[in-house]
């Protein structure tokens, strides 16, 4: 819906308000980077992200988090991605977040909007820095990661000394499918490709091997499993997934219930 010079729509069930003839999908392809840090999962996918307005190279955020109690060094870590995500964009030169009813959200909004660090804004929280909890979090989504594309390998009839064997360059995408190009010549093709980028990805991000040579399941500290280990891992890490999609099942409740009640609340 054009507002003068301005276009006003839905995207993704955001609503989005551009200059004309701005192209805007960049703007929500950052927003779908930035991952809730326990979920492992886009806030965009998971409804987090209200409203985008852009306007003079001024994009601002509101967001809803699940609950007005979520951790606030979670709501700080999602809040400060989402700057540092749009500041990448060249037609970004300040970014604004909004947390609505979050209980600290004027603290954050401050200390993010400011570009400071989070043991500014809140001298108290134990730990100050966040980086090892951005580690935590990372490695745990590793497992999670990683126990999709070991159930994606075992559906295509890999065996567990098989999944041991392989290596990183016997393992491709193509066509959305993941291939893996066995050494007798023979291809097999099985499961959502997605699913092989996304924990190739994470493995990158914590500095694990990804030449080809290397395994391609392995542990944190690099090494690869046994096939005797690879099925105690697999249970382990199934049962951290279930619980993950569980909290995010729930997280999309609380956010379609509180989106709900707004849309039904008369206007002032």
């Amino acid at each position: 819906m054009p507002v003068g010079d301005r276009v006003v729509i839905m995207r993704d069930d955001v609503l989005c308000e551009f200059p004309g003839g701005y192209e805007g999908a960049p703007v929500l392809e950052r927003l779908g980077q930035v991952l809730d840090p326990e979920l492992d999962e886009s806030i965009l996918d998971l409804g987090f992200v209200r409203r985008v307005t852009l306007q003079s190279g001024h994009a601002e955020v509101a967001l809803q988090l699940p609950t007005s109690w979520c951790a606030v060094n979670f709501a700080y870590l999602m809040a400060e991605e989402v700057r540092q995500a749009l500041l990448t964009l060249e037609s970004i030169g300040r970014v604004t977040v909004r947390l609505g009813n979050h209980c600290a959200a004027a603290e954050i909004e401050a200390a993010v909007n400011a570009g400071r660090p989070f043991a500014e804004a809140f001298p108290g929280e134990g730990g100050g820095s966040l980086t090892a909890l951005r580690l935590t979090f990372l490695r745990k989504g590793f497992f999670i990661r990683q126990e999709r594309l070991l159930r994606e390998l075992r559906q295509a009839g890999c065996s567990p000394t098989g999944i041991c064997a392989l290596r990183i360059g016997e393992v491709s995408m193509r066509d959305g499918t993941i291939v893996i190009e066995r050494p007798d010549g023979a291809r097999l093709g099985s499961g959502s490709g997605a699913v092989l980028q996304f924990y190739l990805a994470r493995r990158a991000e914590l500095g694990l091997d990804c030449n080809p040579a290397a395994p391609l399941i392995v542990r944190l500290d690099g090494m690869p499993f046994s096939p005797e280990q690879l099925q105690a891992h697999y249970e382990s890490a199934r049962t951290m997934r279930v619980a993950l999609e569980a909290n995010g099942a729930f997280c999309r409740a609380l956010i379609a219930r509180a989106t709900g009640d707004a849309a039904e609340r008369p206007a002032p």
